[in-house]
């Protein structure tokens, strides 16, 4: 039988062939595929940081428009029902809404039908600086309870309020927001100061609890956690101005 005689170039390539990849090359490999896996699971983790971010951002945002637009809603409820609905508006003073009772830069204390419901509430929103019970403060508290006969600054309060945690120190000193929580208008626009807190005990009080027709809210909301994607404080802004249109 006769052989065929393979050309050693041939067996050299056969050999080359089956050889496999060298160690050199093996580490190249894998080195290339690590570092384009790195960059690939460092996009995901930003994006997923991004994510994560904006919807913190979301949340925040979401907490102070509920705060505003429940604010919102008392103070154009302030005053209603008035006297002049009634009368003798003597004979039950608990159905009569006093308006803005006593407010400052921190605190606004009104009445008004605020449920729509035909009955009076004493409506307090105050902010909390501290509180050793509650770690989400300085936050900002909502109590209303329905009014009863006698003054409006002796009104009984409510057990149970609604909180806006994480609030943002309001004031324009170092640490704190830049502006009040409320700041009060004439209806001429001129500021009115409330740096001392106004209420309706006094004659000259009265005066200028009744010169307010403007109130403006101006809330800040600091997150408790660091923004995931930057590593920073996270805070949410929102304002409102408010028309008292019934005192």
């Amino acid at each position: 039988m006769r052989h065929r005689r393979i050309p050693l170039s041939t067996k050299r390539a056969r050999k080359n062939a089956t050889a496999g990849y060298t160690l050199v090359e093996v580490l190249v490999s894998m080195l290339i595929l690590v570092t384009v896996t790195s960059a690939v699971f460092e996009q995901i983790n930003q994006m997923q940081k991004k994510s994560n971010s904006e919807a913190m951002k979301g949340d925040l945002s979401q907490e102070a428009r509920e705060f505003v637009d429940q604010t919102v809603r008392d103070l154009h409820m302030a005053g209603y029902p008035g006297a002049t609905m009634y009368s003798d508006p003597l004979a039950d003073p608990s159905k009569v809404a006093a308006g803005l009772v006593s407010v400052s830069p921190t605190q606004i204390l009104m009445e008004g039908d605020i449920n729509g419901d035909g009955y009076v509430s004493s409506v307090n929103i105050y902010y909390v600086a501290n509180d050793a019970n509650d770690p989400a403060c300085p936050c900002i508290r909502r109590s209303a309870a329905r009014k009863i006969p006698g003054s409006s600054l002796a009104q009984p309060s409510s057990p149970t309020y609604t909180e806006t945690e994480h609030a943002f120190p309001p004031g324009t000193d170092a640490g704190q927001s830049g502006e009040d929580l409320f700041t009060f208008y004439d209806q001429n626009g001129n500021a009115i100061d409330a740096s001392g807190g106004i209420d309706i005990s006094t004659p000259a009080g009265q005066t200028v609890i009744s010169s307010i027709k403007t109130v403006k809210i101006n809330l800040s909301l600091l997150a408790s956690v660091r923004d995931p994607a930057t590593g920073g404080p996270m805070r949410a802004s929102m304002s409102a101005t408010v028309r008292l249109n019934r005192q």
